[in-house]
């Protein structure tokens, strides 16, 4: 009786070799020089209501909304926000009350980071946020972080994230965002490359911080 031949369910190697060689091509192309995907421009009716909630009776409301000012391009809020020195104010009362949830206070220091000009007069807050070893790691790394968005304004205070950096006592998010901050905060920074270097190159040091 006449037996219909089997196909080997192995695939062949050729094949394997093939994908093989796809893969780890995949895997060698450059993403990292990917383009990120641009933010979307904010349109003026979602402005407005994000300072609306600012108002809302709901911690969580407020946080969300601080949470989406600190999503948006700077120069789009220059152009939507109608009176940014009042959302600053705002930002910058609710980051200074102690009562506050410890996240809200967080986001309102992200927002402040992304106010510009009109956050600069707070930034004495910030920095006192960022060394009070009282105040929740979370708003101390968000401070850190704001300071690092707020360009020229802030770099009278590069002495003060460095020393944020390098003390070991400090949260390892904290004193990550610090190194984030000095990394944003340009040609300022230069003389205090060394310290940086130093952190890098010790291997007692946390990866987060590194």
């Amino acid at each position: 009786m006449l037996t219909t031949p089997r196909h080997s369910s192995k695939p062949s190697p050729f094949i394997l070799y093939a994908l093989a060689f796809i893969f780890s091509f995949l895997l060698c192309l450059p993403w990292v020089s990917a383009k990120e995907t641009p933010k979307p421009k904010p349109q003026q009716w979602q402005i407005d209501g994000i300072v609306a909630a600012l108002d809302d009776s709901y911690p969580k409301v407020k946080q969300y909304a601080f949470e989406q000012l600190a999503k948006y391009k700077p120069q789009d809020l220059k152009i939507l926000l109608k009176k940014p020195e009042e959302i600053a104010q705002k930002a910058a009362n609710i980051l200074k009350d102690k009562k506050v949830d410890s996240n809200v206070r967080g986001s309102a220091a992200s927002a402040l980071g992304n106010l510009g000009e009109a956050a600069t007069k707070y930034i004495p807050d910030i920095v006192n946020i960022l060394k009070d070893e009282k105040v929740d790691s979370i708003v101390r790394r968000s401070a850190a972080s704001a300071l690092g968005n707020l360009g020229e304004a802030a770099t009278k205070y590069i002495p003060d994230i460095v020393n944020i950096l390098k003390d070991e006592k400090v949260d390892l998010n904290v004193r990550r965002s610090a190194a984030e901050a000095l990394g944003n905060l340009g040609e300022a920074a230069t003389k205090y490359i060394p310290d940086i270097v130093n952190i890098l190159k010790d291997e007692k040091v946390d990866l987060n911080v590194r």
